[in-house]
């Protein structure tokens, strides 16, 4: 075996199908070797060992959805400095997600992030592209800007992919737009996966996306048709239907903890993702910052107008992760799998986002939740 091999010892492991306490785990060559409680897991001559003292291990975070950390904009080349940056907040995998602009300009950028992507720098693992606009409802905006907004078509797919040299993994557009549905079977065939979301759609409009192949609905609870009795839109449509997987913001202003609650009591975990959906401003210092043309303010966690509307979220994987386990009372087990498990099997990734013999050594020692101590990738340490 070449390179050294790390075994860590007394740790709260969460694989994250079950917790090992005081467990150990043994990595070399970029992959997990061994793991399960302490006393049990015979260690390498030659090891270096860590004692974790009884601190949390996971898999490390897969972020689905986010658009730039520490005044680094993903929609760029600067998505290489942005991979660098990752790391320090537990995540070692993601999804860099664009923004709604002219369309000529979306391009132009994404030939910019395939190339950083077919050059992969060093950090987080860029696993591919997210578009998120402009084909979405105008009803639903959120911070986009609705006068580019387009519906989805079959020849839009086609040039974003080419500009994106085949990179672009997922694509949130509102279904109920023009012909948007006749553009899903195209989504799949190149290979992308369909997300719900800035949507206005119905129950029925929802749910005829559903029956398409759309299996993903992105940061649930915002920007969406909200729940009524007499039509459920897109909220009941995701929650009651198998296989629908919500992505969700849990920063401690986008959602409210009972309604994180509420989504893991009646998802669970298997089909909840948490996200971050960062702005650039993330990891930033409070203060008063410029973002899509709005001046924002970053305070107490909380980016927002001066008018004091949400303007995006600044937290990112880890402190969402801590908001789930301290403030809506997320089992941790539940909690860590939806910041990794879920969202790798959302992705189709069989070697990430898990704690077992055989998978990438991509794993997180916590200080305490929220608060990473020491991150690996591939089974070298970056934190």
């Amino acid at each position: 075996m070449n390179g050294t091999v790390v075994a860590i010892l007394h740790a709260d492991l969460y694989t994250p199908t079950r917790r090992i306490p005081d467990g150990a785990i043994v990595f070399g060559d970029g992959r997990i070797l061994a793991l399960g409680p302490t006393r049990e897991v015979e260690i390498p001559t030659g090891a270096r060992r860590i004692d974790a003292g009884g601190r949390p291990v996971t898999p490390g975070l897969i972020d689905l959805h986010l658009h730039g950390v520490e005044g680094r904009d993903m929609f760029g080349p600067e998505l290489a400095e942005a991979a660098r940056r990752l790391p320090r907040y537990g995540v070692t995998a993601f999804v860099p997600t664009t923004l709604t602009l002219p369309e000529a300009e979306v391009l132009e950028r994404l030939q910019a992030m395939a190339r950083v992507i077919q050059a992969p720098p060093p950090g987080a693992r860029i696993l591919g592209i997210h578009i998120e606009g402009p084909h979405l409802s105008p009803k639903r905006p959120g911070m986009a800007n609705p006068a580019w907004f387009r519906p989805l078509t079959p020849e839009a797919v086609a040039r974003y992919q080419e500009a994106a040299g085949g990179h672009i993994l997922l694509w949130t557009f509102a279904p109920e737009e023009g012909e948007a549905m006749a553009a899903i079977p195209t989504l799949k065939a190149y290979g992308i996966i369909p997300v719900i979301g800035h949507s206005d759609a119905t129950y029925e409009q929802a749910m005829e996306a559903i029956r398409r192949g759309v299996r993903q609905v992105t940061h649930f609870f915002n920007a969406m048709r909200p729940f009524h009795h007499r039509e459920p839109g897109l909220f009941a449509a995701a929650l009651l239907e198998p296989g629908v997987i919500a992505q969700v913001i849990a920063d401690g202003h986008h959602v409210h903890p009972a309604a994180l609650r509420l989504l893991f009591r009646v998802k669970g975990a298997a089909e909840v993702a948490l996200i971050s959906d960062a702005a650039p401003l993330a990891g930033l210092p409070p203060g008063r910052y410029t973002w899509l043309g709005y001046e924002v303010i970053v305070a107490d966690g909380r980016c927002q107008t001066p008018e004091g509307a949400l303007a995006g979220s600044v937290a990112l994987m880890n402190e969402g992760l801590r908001v789930l386990i301290e403030e809506a009372g997320i089992d941790p087990l539940d909690a860590v799998r939806s910041a990794t498990l879920t969202p790798a099997r959302a992705l189709g990734l069989r070697g990430l986002g898990q704690l077992r013999r055989g998978a990438f050594a991509d794993l997180v020692l916590w200080e305490c939740w929220g608060r990473p101590g020491a991150v690996w990738i591939h089974g070298e340490q970056v934190v």
